[in-house]
């Protein structure tokens, strides 16, 4: 049974639209995502919950998202239990906005499937519950090889198991997915738990992050008739964490550890030269980087080491009265991947082959 499966079994599609670019305001959207040279980030920009208490009972809203390219496949759960230092009580007071859900993803071409889950939690003094639920899924970002029963049963049984009720229902199932046919787009989608007939999506407006309704932006007020969600699909162009990729960040120490060694600047070059193509490697088959930004990051860091082992050859390492301004105050003897300066070479610069040959 697939994910789509347990969805359409546990719930109904209801409303689902993406809002046109010229009703976003104050935020991007519209950019097509191009295969190859961008990353998608998945965001939960806001969730509401049209009632929330039931009699005595009251209830939190909680988001799953599950998101798959050709390469990847990421589950993420949205919902006040996130915030744990918080504690357990008065989570009705809670926002979550903003929250990813998946990404940054390299995005290679192919079907980009998302299905996003809103789902009633009960709360009240039990809402520890919450906390619970956000804690079963912390083992299971990233690729993942559970089926679509146990992640959707870990959603629902997680909560009903401590509190022993089974009132944790699905209010609002949404799955879509991009195609050629459908370009991956910038920009917000909007799932509400209505008859898609019932819903007018030119009144729907995004102002300042919160869903609005009206004729237009200035007199809209927030939509607060069903429970909804608003998803934002991101084009990121580079990803800043990179230096703490796996399989790339153990080449900060080992270059550091050469700029270090009490060798001349000859040998210096010669062991850097040996450990370029490894390197080079490391980047051209990270599955977490696009091919763009891998030969940038190349670059840079190509021109980083050469600048320090230029400093050297100098026989300055602490030069601090350079025209570069790069090597100003530079320490040539230390290095770190996460300090490589952002250079003038272009995104889409060509790798070195060997920068130090």
């Amino acid at each position: 049974m697939t994910i789509a499966d347990v969805f359409r079994t546990l719930g109904t599609q209801m409303f689902w639209e993406r809002l046109s670019d010229d009703h976003v305001l104050d935020r991007e959207s519209g950019s097509l995502i191009d295969a190859d040279e961008a990353y998608l980030v998945v965001r939960l920009t806001e969730m509401f919950l049209g009632r929330s208490r039931t009699l005595w009972r009251k209830t939190y809203p909680m988001v799953h998202g599950w998101a798959s390219t050709s390469d990847s496949e990421e589950h993420t759960v949205a919902g006040p239990g996130q915030l744990q230092g918080l504690g357990s009580g008065d989570l009705e007071r809670v926002l979550v906005l903003n929250s990813r859900l998946a990404g940054p993803t390299p995005y290679t071409g192919g079907d980009v499937n998302l299905i996003v889950g809103l789902y009633s939690v009960p709360g009240g003094d039990t809402a520890q519950a919450l906390v619970s639920t956000v804690e079963s899924f912390s083992n299971l970002s990233g690729v993942v090889a559970h089926s679509a029963v146990q992640i959707m049963s870990m959603v629902k049984s997680s909560v009903e198991n401590i509190l022993r009720l089974s009132s944790t229902s699905l209010r609002l199932g949404v799955s879509d997915s991009f195609f050629p046919n459908n370009p991956l787009r910038a920009g917000y989608h909007v799932g509400i738990g209505a008859e898609a007939g019932s819903i007018d999506g030119t009144r729907l407006w995004l102002v300042n992050g919160t869903l609005r309704e009206g004729p237009d932006p200035m007199v809209a007020s927030p939509y607060r008739k069903h429970d909804y969600f608003v998803v934002q699909v991101e084009r990121v162009e580079v990803r800043h964490d990179w230096a703490a990729l796996p399989g790339i960040a153990s080449y900060s120490e080992q270059f550091d550890a050469v700029l270090t060694e009490g060798t001349g600047t000859a040998a210096k070059r010669e062991r850097l030269r040996l450990m370029w193509p490894g390197f080079d490697a490391a980047l051209r088959g990270s599955v977490q980087l696009t091919a763009r930004q891998a030969a940038k990051i190349a670059t840079d860091v190509a021109e980083d080491l050469k600048r320090r082992l230029e400093a050297l050859d100098q026989g300055n390492p602490f030069e601090d009265k350079s025209s570069d301004p790069d090597l100003n105050g530079l320490d040539a003897t230390r290095f770190e991947l996460a300090a490589v300066p952002d250079h003038v070479a272009p995104v889409d610069a060509v790798m070195p082959v060997a920068p130090f040959g």
